[in-house]
């Protein structure tokens, strides 16, 4: 009896972690100005460097991103990405790295 409901369990649980894994907010970094060259998508949660500064996208859906001039997220965050809304620049940006608040 046991095994019998613990399965249904267990399946329930990894139902509800690949749903919620599926919708994370992601940075998109671009080696060029207007969304050109090569690109990253970063959307793990915390500290990430990014490796191109000519343009970026941002779509926010459910954490929000904290931008710094520094690598590995250090000094004071220079800006804050929302959890609920895109942005975008089309033109270089400075940041250096980016920590995604899960």
């Amino acid at each position: 009896m046991r095994r019998i409901a613990l399965v249904p369990a267990l399946t329930a649980a990894t139902i509800v972690a690949t749903a919620g894994a599926a919708y994370a907010s992601q940075y998109v970094a671009y080696e060029g100005p207007g969304f050109s060259g090569r690109s990253v998508v970063i959307d793990a949660c915390g500290t990430s460097n990014i490796p191109y500064h000519g343009s970026y996208r941002w779509y926010g859906d459910g954490q929000s991103g904290r931008m710094y001039n520094q690598p590995n997220a250090q000094g004071v965050a220079h800006f804050t990405l929302p959890s609920d809304r895109n942005a975008e620049q089309r033109t270089p940006v400075g940041w250096q790295s980016i920590f995604i608040v899960c």
